[in-house]
């Protein structure tokens, strides 16, 4: 069947629903919890724990996605999820106990599983293979500038209601981007959740190697992030000077999406892998040049929003578009566990090594990154054509066998 062609509107207004659904679940806390320390009487980390407990739901539901992609599209699904976001919201500021917003953040990982970027991401390479990844990245683009505008945007709230106000606010703004995202084709997808054929070596090894990766560099990204206030005062700088973190992060996407196909993902990868280690570096010399670690919040900042572009397009050289979602569902979930575990590492490496002793431990973990990158980019060329001719001899039961030498193809 012929790919359809995208809709011109579809990557300003999914952009504009990941924006709004980052912002109003993912960032959320961030802008509020001040406010809902100071009324409710819970400490910081009991109202952050609402935000790990959806990450540990993401993972359980993970596996399901592929499925409810099948059955009802990628339209339902992400509106639905989307839905279900803002009705948590619409909870959080009715809950007057701690159970109660837990079960709130509950029903929010359910919907941040089901219309945050993988998702999305799934239904349409799905819908489009390798066309979506242009849209891909300019959905990342917009969804990247939802701390920029929701964290300001919440503070300003604050000044003129309360809390439970702004939550009340925020369903609406759910509400808003559920009908964004109608622009997404309504057609069920053609979602492989059971490969027919066995996995060839090279699959079975470039999805360990994917997982593992992805796992790595989402503890190493997501920790950093949420730790970089201290990271920033301990060398002496103002807090503000985290905003570099977003230009960078959007500055990248950005520069990716000018650059367009001359890119590849395996290049991307690769690029972004072999730049962590020494971001690192230059972060580690905060001690000698304080300037370094502004250089560290702009250069990190620029890799995490390099990485959120190497975790959706590189399973597109790795997979079919049509197992795809199937895939990235199972080889995720060690990412989503290591995102909810980060937070708590991260503070207790702080605590017992220092900051800088923390950045070390980091330092390594990249070097590692780095290694798997390069493993998973090796021979790219030759393993695709490898891949392509035994799958096809698996799935229409070619007699002849493929050639010994890839380059006779």
């Amino acid at each position: 069947m012929e790919t359809p062609a995208l809709p011109r509107r579809l990557a300003l207004t999914a952009g504009c629903n990941q924006l709004i659904n980052w912002g109003i679940s993912f960032y959320m806390p961030g802008t509020l919890a001040r406010s809902i320390s100071a009324d409710r009487g819970w400490s910081s980390p009991q109202i952050y724990f609402g935000l790990t407990l959806a990450m540990l739901v993401m993972a359980a539901v993970s596996p399901f996605v592929a499925r409810l992609l099948a059955r009802f599209g990628g339209q339902k699904v992400v509106m639905g999820g989307t839905l279900l976001i803002a009705i948590s919201c619409a909870g959080m500021a009715y809950t007057q106990t701690l159970f109660g917003w837990y079960c709130a953040w509950l029903v929010t990982g359910v919907g941040m599983r089901l219309s945050l970027y993988d998702a999305l991401f799934a239904a349409l390479v799905n819908l489009y293979g390798q066309q979506a990844r242009r849209t891909i990245s300019r959905v990342t683009l917009a969804g990247g500038l939802a701390s920029a505008i929701f964290w300001p945007l919440g503070d300003g709230l604050l000044h003129v209601m309360g809390w439970q106000d702004v939550l009340r606010v925020y369903a609406l703004f759910g509400l808003l981007s559920a009908a964004l995202i109608r622009t997404l084709p309504r057609q069920r997808l053609t979602v492989t959740t059971k490969v027919s054929t066995p996995p060839l070596n090279n699959e079975r090894r470039n999805g360990w190697l994917y997982a593992v990766f992805i796992a790595l560099i989402t503890f190493v990204s997501n920790g950093t992030s949420t730790h970089l206030p201290e990271f920033i005062t301990h060398f002496g700088l103002p807090v503000v000077v985290g905003m570099l973190w977003g230009f960078g992060q959007t500055g990248a996407r950005a520069m990716e999406v000018m650059a367009g196909t001359r890119i590849t993902p395996f290049n991307l990868t690769l690029f972004t892998a072999i730049a962590m280690p020494i971001c690192f570096l230059v972060g580690l010399s905060s001690a000698l040049f304080v300037w370094c670690a502004a250089g560290f919040v702009l250069g990190y900042g620029a890799i995490n929003g390099l990485v959120t572009l190497v975790k959706a397009t590189l399973p597109l050289e790795l997979f079919s578009p049509e197992s795809y979602a199937a895939r990235t569902g199972i080889l995720l979930i060690p990412g989503q566990l290591m995102a909810a575990a980060s937070p708590f590492a991260y503070a207790w490496l702080n605590k017992t090594l220092g900051i800088v002793g923390a950045m070390w431990v980091s330092a390594g973990l990249t070097l590692v990154i780095a290694g798997l990158a390069i493993a998973i980019v090796r021979l790219p060329g030759r393993l695709t054509a490898l891949h392509c001719i035994q799958r096809a001899t698996l799935t229409n039961g070619y007699k002849t066998a493929p050639p010994a030498n890839l380059s006779d193809t």
